[in-house]
């Protein structure tokens, strides 16, 4: 399923060589005209749930789900640092992302898709008060990925993937320790 293959290949350690490079497959005759992508409207900054506040397995869900927020925008405006100022320097996972959205950007690509949609929550607090282990179920849809030149490619028909996380409480604020992604199939 090429779809959960560009989600997990773009955030999973080691996971992908980063942005999908599509190559344009057609060459434009002296009587057409390629046109360009319409730009797509940027997503706006999320706002998270004010859930989010607490140190408890329904805040810790909420974090998570903020973070997938954060991942959604983060390709949207091929700006990472948001989500990875919620990331533990150690998370192999939450780094990669954030090379594959500088590496999506430098070349000038951009991609788009609709935001991703959690069908399912699950949470466990370990210490209390502390550490939190979170499981959100995620579907993604088709994404397609904008050449420089505007050329659009589907490079995903989208899937299911679960997003498992080790969430720290600051005191004030969530950190993502580690993330792993387990694609589901049929």
């Amino acid at each position: 399923m090429l779809g959960t293959v560009l989600l997990v290949a773009g955030c999973t350690p080691g996971g992908g060589s980063g942005s999908p490079t599509p190559t344009p497959t057609s060459t434009p005759t002296a009587t057409s005209t390629p046109t360009a992508a319409p730009t797509p409207t940027p997503m706006a900054f999320p706002t998270p749930d004010p859930a989010i506040a607490e140190p408890t397995p329904e805040g810790a869900v909420a974090a998570g789900t903020q973070f997938l927020a954060l991942y959604d925008y983060a390709y949207s405006i091929g700006d990472a640092a948001p989500l990875l100022a919620m990331s533990a320097e150690g998370c192999v996972t939450c780094a990669s992302i954030g090379e594959d959205v500088a590496a999506m950007t430098d070349g000038g690509f951009t991609a788009e898709s609709d935001p991703l949609r959690v069908v399912m929550t699950d949470s466990a607090e370990i210490r209390e008060g502390e550490w939190f282990r979170v499981h959100l179920r995620v579907e993604q849809g088709a994404v397609e990925t904008v050449t420089p030149d505007g050329v659009r490619q589907r490079t995903s028909e989208g899937g299911t993937v679960d997003f498992i996380f080790a969430m720290a409480w600051l005191g004030d604020r969530w950190r993502v320790e580690a993330l792993d992604l387990v694609e589901i199939t049929a």
